[in-house]
């Protein structure tokens, strides 16, 4: 487990470390499961080089970016669309973590992220109290047993797999090569 996120992600963005790229099989299910934006507000968790926050944001969602990284966050903020994201410094998990009016997001995304997170029932919580009644929670991750063995650290295990499809009213999942797609739903 990383022990000090900040530090471990500004380390490889800012040596322009790239990962994977957003693809349109994954937007294709997002969008599917979160409509037109409308004005709606969109909160994207580990927004990196900001791929995911502005197609959100080109979709017509009122969009929120966050990162822990410098480096991603400067990225980020030169790409294109980058005007219609907001996009802010933090770590989720951090308990001086900067306050989110509860219950406003209509959709929070959370792409390559669920894997890295410490403490993933305070993150799954702090999610829930984010999001509006209905409001969709988008979990892109790779599964352990679909990576190479040196990579076992970016994937989830079954059984954290159960941790995050648990209490949900709404679970759907798209399997995507080495990635699965989850819609949740409160």
């Amino acid at each position: 487990m990383i022990d000090n996120p900040t530090a471990y992600w500004e380390d490889l963005w800012a040596t322009e470390r790239r990962y994977r790229q957003l693809t349109d099989s994954e937007t294709a299910v997002l969008d599917r499961h979160s409509g037109p934006g409308g004005g709606r507000a969109a909160l994207d968790i580990g927004s990196g080089d900001g791929a995911l926050a502005r197609h959100l944001a080109d979709r017509g969602f009122k969009t929120t970016g966050l990162d822990c990284a410098p480096s991603a966050l400067a990225l980020a903020s030169t790409g294109p669309s980058s005007t219609a994201v907001t996009f802010c410094l933090a770590d989720f998990e951090s308990p001086q973590f900067p306050p989110l009016t509860e219950r406003a997001f209509a959709v929070i995304t959370a792409r390559l992220v669920y894997a890295f997170i410490k403490d993933k029932s305070a993150f799954l919580s702090r999610v829930r109290s984010l999001l509006v009644p209905g409001g969709l929670f988008w979990v892109v991750t790779p599964m352990v047993e679909r990576v190479p063995a040196g990579q076992a650290s970016t994937g989830i295990t079954t059984a954290e797999e159960e941790l995050l499809t648990s209490g949900w009213s709404v679970v759907r999942t798209t399997d995507m090569d080495c990635l699965r797609c989850f819609t949740l739903r409160p």
